[in-house]
């Protein structure tokens, strides 16, 4: 155990109290059993740093009320630690304000709160900052996290809106299965016209035959038929002998059984939202719009990568060239988010207390989280080699023990919300029927091209 004490008329701090003892008017007691800690008034100055910069000033008027807890809740968190940790100490505190965390410049030195603390100006920084390599030099941290992250958040967007659902509600063995009955089943209605009306003339119902058949089918007319079908549109062949009745019946069975099970499909796809944006590399090839809450350190950090994911994320979707750049506010995020296909990059319990508070709750539904920045939670920090290290370290554990640190974060963190409705109203649009529109589409271009050669075909 570390003996502490201080001399009332001094400001250092002694260790091993035992050497010093007769100097002092304070006696120590010591048996086997146990040793007292004597601990007198530490004079302890920490900086406590404003998430929303020093333009929000209502935040230090609203530290441990619990009003607006979408404003700095990192710093509204820390502070009842802070004021446990000194009370635990029987110091006195001082506090300083500062505009950021601090980032290292390019003339060598740290602003904010790292450099106040690389120029021990203070004993601890107020505010948990990330655990990021270019800081480990300059400051240390203690095992105290706030249960908090920063992360792009987004409704699952509809499956139509990634893929064509059209092609969907068959495995592709399925659709293969029934391309080939598809073939076969065509083989044999030919052969059976075709045979139906070869014979046809020649029986005594001749004359009803050829009233029914009044031309010689052709592979088109077998193909309308297939169509038709499968489409349940009907078709004008009505087989007469029994072998193309056997055929037809075969294919309007199978066409039942199929056309039911695609329609059903299909309805249940247009309401499914599709769960293929797992990564960055699929979020930056997704329909998504994104945007950035517009505070220092999100710009700082989106700024300072260079692998290509993270940076085309930046180029093309953040800071496109030629458009407005998307840093905005987390109440525009929230709401775009409630609105768009749009993906927030912000704080994952401001965005969900926003949420919270405004979302229906359908609309709580299929949000999904991507990570990244990949760090770790915040920490913490203090001086490098601080005489006070040991007291800290031990204090944020006591905290964790005592619950006090899970007290302040359930209060001010809202958790994801729960889905407790997937039932909504879906409104079919054109993303839906695009890729019927588009064989339509070309369809129609098919039949001018064709029409085009039809008339130069007779003209010749």
């Amino acid at each position: 155990m570390i003996k502490l004490s201080r001399i009332l008329s001094s400001n250092y701090l002694m260790h091993n109290i035992r050497n010093f003892y007769e100097e002092l008017d304070s006696k120590i007691y010591n048996d086997l059993e146990h040793q007292n800690l004597y601990i007198l008034n530490l004079d302890c100055d920490y900086a406590i740093d404003i998430l929303r910069q020093i333009t929000d000033s209502e935040t230090m008027n609203h530290l441990t009320d619990f009003k607006d807890k979408t404003i700095d809740p990192v710093t509204k968190t820390n502070y009842p630690w802070i004021l446990h940790l000194v009370n635990r100490m029987n110091a006195t505190v001082s506090f300083e304000v500062t505009n950021n965390w601090g980032f290292f410049s390019k003339n060598g030195s740290w602003s904010g709160m790292s450099g106040m603390l690389q120029r021990r100006e203070i004993d601890i920084g107020g505010t948990a900052t990330f655990l990021v390599p270019e800081r480990v030099g300059v400051m240390q941290f203690i095992q105290l996290y706030t249960h908090t992250s920063l992360r792009f958040i987004f409704r699952r967007p509809l499956l139509s809106t990634v893929s064509n659902i059209f092609t969907l509600p068959f495995q592709r063995n399925v659709w293969i299965a029934l391309a080939v009955f598809l073939v076969l089943d065509f083989s044999l209605l030919y052969l059976s016209i075709k045979w139906e009306y070869s014979c046809g003339r020649k029986t005594k119902s001749a004359a009803y035959w050829n009233q029914l058949n009044p031309s010689k089918p052709t592979v088109s007319d077998n193909l309308f038929i297939l169509l038709g079908a499968f489409s349940q549109q009907g078709y004008s062949y009505e087989p007469y002998r029994i072998s193309s009745r056997i055929v037809t019946l075969m294919l309007l069975l199978a066409s039942l059984s199929f056309y039911a099970a695609y329609t059903a499909n299909i309805v249940s796809l247009l309401q499914s939202t599709t769960d293929s944006i797992k990564t960055l590399p699929d979020l930056l090839n997704s329909p998504l719009k994104m945007g950035v809450h517009n505070i220092v350190y999100s710009k700082y950090y989106f700024q300072s990568f260079r692998d290509p994911v993270r940076k085309a994320i930046l180029e093309q979707r953040i800071e496109p060239k030629g458009s407005k750049a998307n840093w905005v506010s987390v109440e525009e995020g929230v709401t775009r988010i409630r609105n768009e296909l749009f993906a927030f990059h912000g704080e994952i319990g401001t965005v969900y207390q926003l949420m919270q508070d405004t979302y229906l709750e359908e609309e709580k539904c299929g949000l999904t989280e991507i990570d990244f920045l990949n760090h770790l939670y915040p920490l913490l920090a203090i001086q490098k080699q601080s005489p006070y290290s040991e007291i800290f370290k031990t204090g944020g554990l006591k905290l964790r023990e005592y619950g006090l640190k899970y007290r302040e974060e359930y209060r001010l963190y809202t958790r994801k919300p729960v889905c407790s409705s997937q039932t909504r109203f879906i409104t079919i649009g054109f993303t839906e029927c695009y890729f019927a529109l588009v064989i339509m589409g070309y369809g129609m271009l098919l039949s001018i091209i064709v029409f085009v050669f039809e008339l130069l075909w007779h003209k010749r």
